[in-house]
C-alpha cells in the first residue's frame, strides 16, 4: 500500500478504529495512515485477540483480514454479530482474495465492505470514511426517532390511561352514591365502564407486547423458533376477527370479505393480533356507510393479506414516520389508541420473515398489504 500525501478531506475526529492483521507489516502501515489522519487505532494480530480487543476498546470501526489463525475473519464478525452490544460496528474485510463465493459469504454474515490487497491510502481513508460517516448518520436517526418516541409517549399516554379511567371512576362513582337510579341508567353505566376497562386492557397488552417484540427482535435463535413452530389458516382467523370488529364498532355488514384457504407459518394468536389491529384502524378511520374490503391471495412463497378502506387516507409523510406511539393529527381527529398498533402489526410480519406496506391517497382511503410466509409443502 502506498503513503502518498493524504488529502484533507480525509481528517476526521478521534474515533476508535481495530485493525486485525496477522501480518505486522499491514498493520503498521494501516496504523500510521490512520493515526496521521487522526484516528484512534487498535490492534490485534489474530480472530481471538480481536474479539476481546473488540470488547475492551468497543470500535467505532473494525478492519479485520479473512484469513488469519486462531479465529477467521468469518467467525469473528459472525460472533460479534450475534452480540446487540457489538452488532452495529462497521466492519471491513482486507483480503487477497477476491473470489466472488468468499466476498458474498462475507457479506452474508454482515460485512459492510471489501479491501482488496493491495490497496492506496487514499481507498483505505475513502472506505473507512463512508462507513463512519454512514454509522453517524444511523445513530442520529435512531436518537431522532428515540426522541421522537419518548414525545409522542409523554403526549399520549397520558391520554390514553386518563380518558378511561376518569370514565370508570365517574361511572362507579354514580352507581354507588344514587341509590334510585333506573335500570337503564344502570346498565348504560356499566357498559360505559366495560368499554373503558376493555380501552385499558387493550392499551396494557400493545404495551407489553411491543416489549416483548422488542426483545425478541435481537435474539435470533428466539426469532428461528417463532418462524416454524406454529401454522395457522388464514380464513377461518380473518372471518373471526371480521365479525368481531364489526360488532364492536357497531358496524354491521362493513367488511367484504373475499378470502382464500392457505396456510401461513404464523401462530394464530399473531395473525390474530396482526387482523384486529388492522380491521381496528381501518373501520375506526372510515365513515359508516362505507366499505372495508379484506382479500387474501397465495403468490409464490407468500401470501398477501389485503385490507382496503375508504376512510381519510395518509400522506406519505406520514407513512413514511410510522413509529411506536405515533399518532397523526390528534388536534384534528378524536381517536382511542396510543399509537401501537402498526407499529406491532409490522414488528410481528417481519419477524415472521414477511413485512408490511401502506398505499394511501389522502381523504380517499389506505390500502394495507401485509406479506407472510406460505407453509412449505412437503
Amino acid at each position: 500500500m502506498d503513503m502518498e500525501r493524504i488529502n484533507s478531506e480525509f481528517f476526521v475526529g478521534p474515533q476508535k478504529i481495530l485493525i486485525i492483521d496477522d501480518e505486522e507489516n499491514y498493520r503498521d502501515i494501516i496504523t500510521m495512515a490512520l493515526q496521521f489522519s487522526g484516528y484512534e487505532v487498535f490492534n490485534a494480530k489474530n480472530g481471538l485477540d480481536g474479539l476481546a480487543a473488540a470488547k475492551m476498546y468497543n470500535p467505532d470501526l473494525i478492519l479485520c483480514d479473512v484469513n488469519m489463525p486462531k479465529m477467521d475473519g468469518n467467525t469473528l464478525l459472525s460472533t460479534l454479530k450475534e452480540d446487540p452490544e457489538f452488532a452495529g460496528i462497521p466492519f471491513i474485510f482486507l483480503t487477497g482474495n477476491t473470489a466472488p463465493g468468499d466476498m458474498r459469504k462475507g457479506m452474508q454474515l454482515g460485512a459492510d465492505d471489501y479491501l482488496t490487497k493491495p490497496f492506496s491510502t487514499e481507498e483505505l481513508l475513502s472506505a473507512v470514511k463512508t462507513r463512519l460517516n454512514k454509522k453517524q448518520k444511523l445513530q442520529k436517526y435512531y436518537s431522532s426517532q428515540f426522541e421522537d418516541i419518548k414525545t409522542s409517549i409523554l403526549h399520549s399516554l397520558p391520554h390514553e390511561f386518563r380518558t378511561p379511567l376518569n370514565s370508570i371512576l365517574g361511572f362507579s362513582q354514580i352507581l354507588m352514591e344514587e341509590n334510585n337510579l333506573p335500570p337503564d341508567e344502570v346498565q348504560e353505566a356499566g357498559e360505559m365502564i366495560h368499554k373503558s376497562g376493555l380501552r385499558l386492557h387493550h392499551l396494557l397488552e400493545n404495551i407489553v407486547l411491543f416489549g416483548q417484540l422488542q426483545l425478541i427482535m435481537n435474539d435470533r435463535e428466539k426469532i428461528e423458533i417463532l418462524r416454524h413452530e406454529s401454522v395457522t389458516m388464514v380464513e377461518d382467523i380473518i372471518h373471526t376477527v371480521a365479525q368481531k370488529q364489526m360488532s364492536m364498532h357497531e358496524r354491521a355488514d362493513a367488511i367484504l370479505l373475499s378470502v382464500k384457504n392457505v396456510f401461513i407459518q404464523m401462530s394464530s394468536i399473531y395473525l390474530t393480533k396482526i387482523m384486529e389491529e388492522i380491521i381496528d384502524n381501518a373501520l375506526k378511520f372510515s365513515e359508516a356507510g362505507t366499505t372495508v374490503h379484506i382479500s387474501s391471495e397465495a403468490i409464490g412463497s407468500e401470501v398477501h393479506i389485503i385490507i382496503r378502506d375508504e376512510g381519510r387516507g395518509m400522506s406519505e409523510e406520514q407513512i413514511h414516520r410510522i413509529s411506536a406511539f405515533q399518532q397523526f393529527e390528534r388536534g384534528y381527529y378524536e381517536q382511542q389508541g396510543a399509537g401501537l398498533g402498526l407499529v406491532i402489526v409490522k414488528t410481528l410480519a417481519e419477524l415472521h420473515g414477511g413485512n408490511l406496506s401502506i398505499e394511501s391517497i389522502d381523504k380517499q382511503g389506505t390500502t394495507v398489504i401485509v406479506r407472510l410466509p406460505k407453509l412449505k409443502e412437503e
